[in-house]
């Protein structure tokens, strides 16, 4: 596994909805340090994040996409050809990009 995929190693504080809503102040605060995760009903929901963090992820997340992009212009270059059809593979890249 790529050390990139490894998102535990990301300290975040974890809190409650309902004391994100009552606090939300403090949360916006703590955010500015480390992403905060919010829980809904015991489970996580949500991650607040400063808007310096967020955009350092897309950035990551388009250069990513640009990358694999390549790879397979790489492939088609050295003549690879897939017997899927365009849908399929699109279906396919959707999937991939749904589960990350």
């Amino acid at each position: 596994m790529d050390e990139l995929d490894d998102w535990s190693m990301i300290q975040m504080e974890t809190v409650t909805a309902n004391d994100a809503k009552q606090n939300f102040g403090r949360i916006m605060d703590m955010a500015l340090q480390a992403p905060v995760s919010v829980t809904k009903h015991g489970r996580p929901s949500v991650v607040i994040t400063s808007e310096a963090t967020f955009q350092e992820l897309l950035a990551f997340k388009r250069e990513h996409l640009k990358a694999e992009v390549n790879k397979g212009f790489e492939g088609l270059d050295r003549g690879d050809v897939s017997p899927r059809t365009a849908e399929e593979i699109a279906e396919s890249v959707l999937e991939r990009h749904r589960g990350r």
